[in-house]
């Protein structure tokens, strides 16, 4: 992160350290300062969609100043989401970017339509699996239109159709982030916490970011409370330990995991000398 910055300060024409700033600044959460670099990358690269992206994120509580950059939006992709999900977020009577996902998603060609699909999959929440689904068979070797079709067919309860998905994602042997998220989310959907917590642990050492840390910091945490209470006391030292060591001492996974560990320290050790801390 540093070196991003330090770069663009070098080098102030550079509109790629500024991009790449703002890119990481988003990943970690920090609107404010993605929006700063952000704004400096696109007055540099005023036609740059990158730029935009990054620029349209970092003001995502913002939906009436996401809507000033319409002008700037020609196709579909991030930008063209991003102005669809702020139409919607100010129940405007007319709605142009989820207007054109829609007529994209019934006319144009594969790649626009699956594109489309896509994105309104996720504006539709709970009955966006359809969408999702033609963008798959429209563009079968897309990892991430499959990766978000997995993840809608859990929470619509079909966990072999998921499972079924799956199969033929982990023939692509891409092993990117995408790939081991969704392998954490079908273990967990599937019951399995020890292979949904690798999966989450191999997605961490991918990106470590607030999101991949909650999601890891979260399984280790209801799985380790789940060995107390089965009695696995000791079995579920480890486990905790590395909750509460993800990310930051006051992360809400981090405290609770330091709650249990507390209250078995309390368990195993007696003032009158029976027992020890773990």
């Amino acid at each position: 992160m540093s070196s991003y910055r330090q770069q663009s300060e070098a080098q102030p024409s550079n509109w790629w350290s500024f991009y790449r700033a703002a890119w990481c600044y988003n990943l970690l959460d920090l609107p404010d300062s993605a929006g700063l670099y952000a704004g400096k990358a696109l007055r540099i690269q005023p036609a740059s969609e990158r730029c935009l992206t990054e620029l349209l994120k970092s003001l995502a509580s913002q939906p009436e100043t996401i809507l000033e950059y319409s002008y700037l939006v020609a196709g579909g992709g991030t930008c063209r989401y991003r102005l669809a999900r702020a139409e919607i977020e100010l129940d405007l009577p007319e709605k142009p970017s989820f207007d054109w996902l829609e007529n994209s998603f019934e006319s144009g060609i594969d790649s626009v339509a699956a594109d489309a699909g896509c994105w309104l999959s996720i504006l539709y929440g709970d009955a966006g699996l359809r969408y999702i689904e033609r963008s798959v068979e429209l563009m079968p070797e897309v990892e991430f239109y499959r990766s978000l079709l997995i993840d809608k067919l859990i929470d619509d309860g079909k966990l072999e159709i998921a499972a079924a998905q799956f199969e033929i994602l982990k023939e692509t042997g891409s092993g990117g982030l995408s790939f081991w998220q969704t392998a954490s989310s079908v273990h967990d959907a599937l019951g399995d916490s020890r292979g949904a917590i690798e999966a989450s642990r191999r997605a961490w050492e991918i990106r470590r970011t607030p999101s991949s840390a909650a999601d890891l910091g979260w399984k280790l945490y209801f799985y380790g409370r789940e060995l107390m209470r089965n009695g696995c006391m000791m079995d579920a030292v480890p486990t905790l330990r590395e909750s509460s060591a993800l990310w930051s001492n006051d992360s809400l996974w981090a405290v609770k995991s330091d709650s249990l560990l507390d209250l078995m320290n309390e368990f195993t050790s007696t003032s009158e000398g029976y027992g020890e801390p773990m």
